[in-house]
């Protein structure tokens, strides 16, 4: 029995979230209700909750999981009422050139937009949302663990940027920054076969990072990381840097750590914007890569709901706290100390 009013969370004004009952979505011809028990905080939601990005009052949410509750007359689908799905809950047009190259990440269409009695949201903060069936995956198992699987979004990206920098067997990997997306890349380059070296000021990150399988951890705090970097590599420096971190002054510096035909990838957003010095010679001699990594592709979020639900990758230590929905304020406030990692909201209490 599908309720006509649902719980949501919604960020009402800067620093403060709240609880409110609103009209649960009816899903059309194509799409599907889908029944949303776990959310993850991302750094977004995180900037929303201090007042950016979007007008608020606004309803948050995208690292989500839950089970398909309804399917209406006119949609297609091999799922099944009350299978286990993670849901990408960015829509992208599936008619513009990117879309029909498979850089859906990069849509420049039209998408529908989600309201919620009159107030606007991505809607993963929510007991239910009526999405186009394109957009929700199967888990491969029936059993999967939901808590797991919310992490499907964030893995996406990650594995989008791994596509990116073509990770190969036995290169040296660096990565920049060990929050949430830095771990997700240093466990993702692992399986990749790489030697997997992560930057990190913080010793609690540096230690879950070994706990997680890097190799080498690097204290930018004790040495030039850099200096280390290439003392490491035989000079060489590496083939792959992920920089992962809000510091604009350093994403130039990271560009001198690659090797001959060495890749870097920007893989967050700079906030304040601005602009990083480089000198072109040195990459046309050298034929170094830039390039950035933005979202995950629909085939991104097919690839994390094997990782996940098949348990290929191990996230769980990812996992901070947990809260329920009457406790969003705090989820909020404590998704914003750098002593967590992701904190995850569940959506059935």
């Amino acid at each position: 029995m599908i309720p006509d009013k649902m719980k949501a969370i919604f960020v009402t004004e800067p620093y403060k979230a709240e609880v409110r009952e609103v009209s649960t979505p009816v899903p059309v011809e194509g799409e599907l209700l889908v029944k949303l028990e776990r959310v993850l905080i991302c750094t977004w939601e995180q900037r929303i909750f201090t007042g950016g990005d979007v007008k608020l009052p606004f309803l948050p949410g995208h690292e989500v999981s839950g089970r398909v509750a309804a399917i209406p007359e006119g949609t297609f689908t091999d799922l099944k009422v009350g299978d286990p799905v993670v849901v990408k809950t960015y829509d992208s047009c599936g008619a513009c050139e990117a879309c029909y190259r498979g850089d859906d990440n990069l849509c420049t269409g039209k998408s529908k937009k989600r309201f919620y009695d009159g107030v606007p949201g991505s809607g993963g903060m929510a007991q239910y949302i009526a999405i186009s069936s394109t957009r929700v995956f199967a888990l491969p198992n029936a059993d999967a663990d939901l808590d797991v699987c919310s992490f499907a979004e964030p893995a996406a990206c990650c594995l989008r940027s791994m596509e990116n920098a073509n990770v190969g067997f036995g290169e040296d990997v660096v990565i920049v920054g060990g929050g949430i997306m830095g771990q997700l890349h240093s466990v993702l380059s692992k399986k990749r076969g790489a030697r997997v070296m992560l930057v990190e000021p913080d010793a609690a990150r540096r230690e879950m990072a070994l706990k997680m399988g890097a190799d080498i951890v690097i204290n930018p705090m004790e040495c030039n990381a850099i200096e280390r970097i290439k003392e490491l590599t035989n000079v060489r420096g590496a083939h792959v840097v992920f920089f992962t971190v809000n510091v604009l002054k350093l994403a130039g510096e990271y560009i001198e750590a690659l090797a001959k035909k060495g890749r870097i990838v920007y893989y967050g957003s700079f906030h304040p914007a601005g602009e990083v010095p480089f000198e072109p010679n040195k990459i046309h001699y050298s034929e170094k890569s830039i390039t950035g990594s933005f979202s995950p592709t629909v085939k991104a979020f097919w690839e994390a709901t094997r990782l996940l639900g098949y348990k290929i990758i191990d996230v769980e230590p990812f996992i901070s706290e947990r809260y329920t929905m009457a406790e969003c304020q705090k989820a909020f406030e404590r998704a914003s100390s750098p002593d967590t990692f992701r904190v995850l909201i569940d959506l059935t209490k």
